[in-house]
């Protein structure tokens, strides 16, 4: 008679998806944490960039830029805050952590067994959750910077918690979001490396 059976079965297709992805939201991560570009300042002049590392002041083609707490030109920088120190933190080591679990994601073609690529991506996939999950309360913290003396003192006294004042959202935070969204998926990924493969064979046990 005929009896179904199943066996675990490795998905390369999405092995190379999801080492592709973790990868690149990880370099885009990465990257918009040392682009000075969170919130930007175009007017008055001369115009204001700063991020979670560095702050930059003037336009492209005379731009001096600095480590947040040091002065430009005749501008203090202004110590940040602690607000400032933790989004730096929880942000970069999420990025670190999905740095790491990209680079594992590459060796998984290298493992013997599917047992053991399973479990390298079960292990990934929930580091990747919790990395998402610090990226998350970065970018939910990281407005409340704007209520420092050092946001105040470029975007103006109307800057607050949540209220940008004279400077508006740069492309770097963008990167930050847009980055965090994709890296959603990499935990959903990381449980598709394997799947169960269903097999008829058939059986010579006769049943009464």
């Amino acid at each position: 008679m005929k009896v179904r059976g199943w066996t675990w079965d490795t998905s390369w297709a999405v092995v190379g998806l999801w080492a592709t992805v973790s990868l690149l939201v990880a370099m885009a991560s990465l990257a918009a944490l040392f682009t000075p570009t969170w919130f930007v300042r175009h007017s008055p002049a001369p115009p204001i960039m700063f991020g979670v590392w560095a702050w930059c002041m003037g336009s492209l083609t005379d731009q001096e830029c600095a480590a947040i707490g040091q002065g430009i030109r005749d501008t203090s920088g202004a110590l940040p805050s602690a607000v400032w120190v933790m989004v730096g933190a929880v942000y970069g080591g999420g990025g670190a952590l999905l740095a790491v679990t990209g680079l594992a994601a590459l060796l998984t073609p290298i493992l013997p067994t599917t047992h053991a690529r399973a479990a390298l991506a079960h292990v990934a996939g929930n580091i990747q959750a919790a990395a998402v999950s610090l990226q998350v309360v970065g970018l939910l913290l990281y407005p409340l910077v704007l209520g420092s003396p050092f946001a105040r003192q470029h975007c103006g006294p109307a800057a607050s918690v949540y209220a940008a004042g004279t400077c508006e959202l740069g492309y770097a935070y963008m990167l930050a979001l847009v980055a965090t969204a994709l890296a959603a998926y990499c935990p959903v990924l990381a449980r598709l490396v394997t799947y169960k493969d269903y097999t008829d064979y058939r059986s010579n046990l006769n049943y009464i």
